[in-house]
């Protein structure tokens, strides 16, 4: 894939991590859903982070084209030295700070970040 590509995989993620969105939903819904999950004993904190993980598909043959496991702190330590620390959305007109990010990431545990498919092949980004 083009370097390019990457960079916009990598803005857009950032940008869906960091909009909130807004749904019309009553308020009263929203208050029972969270006192239901408070009184969940049940209910675990999410687990720590250790591993970001992209995987590309051929589609045609379903094999795999590249996957890359990383432990997230090595992404930490590449966003700590980084030349740019902020990323800047200029349609949106914010930036974004690598460092805030991954750390606003791990805080929300194992989660699927994006899943890109195209007629040749599909993308997937998580972490675990």
């Amino acid at each position: 894939m083009r370097r390019i590509t990457w960079i916009i995989i990598l803005v857009l993620t950032a940008f869906f991590l960091t909009v909130e969105f807004s749904y019309p939903a009553d308020n009263n819904d929203y208050q029972i859903i969270k006192k239901a999950v408070q009184e969940n004993p049940k209910v675990e904190p999410a687990k720590e982070v250790k591993w970001f993980k992209l995987l590309a598909i051929d589609n045609k043959t379903g094999k795999e084209k590249v996957k890359i496991t990383m432990p997230i702190a090595l992404i930490e330590i590449f966003a700590r030295y980084a030349d740019c620390k902020n990323v800047a959305m200029k349609e949106v007109g914010c930036k974004l700070n690598l460092e805030e990010l991954l750390t606003e990431l791990k805080k929300a545990g194992p989660l699927s970040i994006m899943e890109i498919s195209e007629e040749e092949e599909t993308i997937k980004v998580w972490l675990e």
